[in-house]
């Protein structure tokens, strides 16, 4: 009965004083949407980045006098690595039907040759994404002897790597500074509307009331107001997903957990907000 008449008194509170309530609601959804951008943020490059190395190609330059036997045998090694993903083997006149198609150039026609060797292309797997391992999976390629070179564009992944990591670095901190100004703004919301209030606080002291029955209504308040606002931030932060996605890119994508993850953290600021700031006032 008693949990019944808090929660009462809570929807009550929140009712009675629907423009400081409306207040906290609001800063707690706006505040929330900017984490949640910023989350979605970094998971979308994390994304993407992964799709990068998903890409990533070493080309293996055979020897053009490599038997059948010891083309196998490269093959096989190549496909038993871990870091590999697929191995295609490239002949000499299919390398030269890509870079006439690519160059629109008659090679052949112009040395009387196929000067291009045959190849494997080497895809490597998602995981492989460090670059001390690749040069480490190079060298061993290329010291066998049906290798004469092993081709690898490290400059543009080193490239890519290294703003990968300044970009989820400097959304990270960012995202925290937004993370304690809210805290900060929540918190200093929902004081104030308890401040407004802090005459009723004292007469209910001054008339005996117990601790619990004087704050249960404000943290129920307070998590109704966390509750609001975490469902408002991720219904906003759906839309803003939506339309992104009309407006950008079709490939963003927003995860179920980020959308969790507002609800409770909503929750919990609205909860501890009303805890914190009706601590102030119950002293004895």
């Amino acid at each position: 009965m008693k949990i019944f008449f808090l929660l009462k008194e809570g929807i009550a509170a929140f009712n009675r004083a629907r423009l400081a309530s409306v207040i906290s609601v609001v800063t707690i959804t706006l505040s929330l949407t900017l984490l949640g951008i910023f989350g979605a943020l970094v998971e979308n490059l994390a994304v993407e980045f992964h799709k990068f190395y998903q890409h990533a190609q070493l080309e293996v330059f055979l020897n053009p006098a490599i038997t059948p036997g010891k083309l196998k045998d490269l093959q096989d090694y190549l496909k038993a690595i871990p870091a590999v993903d697929s191995v295609r083997f490239v002949s000499a006149e299919e390398a030269l039907r890509q870079f006439e198609k690519d160059f629109g150039q008659d090679l052949a026609a112009t040395l009387e040759e196929n000067p291009l060797p045959p190849s494997f292309r080497v895809s490597l797997k998602s995981s492989a994404n460090n670059l001390d391992a690749v040069d480490a999976l190079i060298a061993k390629i290329r010291a066998r002897n049906e290798v004469d070179d092993v081709v690898f564009a490290r400059k543009i992944f080193k490239m890519v790597n290294r703003y990968f990591w300044v970009g989820v670095i400097s959304i990270l901190l960012i995202g925290l500074v937004i993370f304690v100004i809210s805290t900060l703004l929540v918190f200093n919301t929902i004081r104030l509307t308890i401040h407004a209030r802090r005459s009723i606080i004292e007469i209910m002291k001054l008339v005996g009331a117990t601790r619990m029955f004087i704050k249960g209504p404000y943290l129920i308040e307070g998590l109704i107001q966390g509750a609001a606002g975490g469902l408002l931030a991720s219904l906003l932060l759906r839309g803003l997903e939506n339309l992104v996605r009309i407006l950008i890119s079709p490939h963003i994508v927003v995860a179920p957990t980020i959308f969790v993850f507002l609800f409770s953290l909503g929750i919990v600021l609205g909860f501890l907000g009303s805890y914190i700031s009706i601590n102030k006032y119950l002293h004895y």
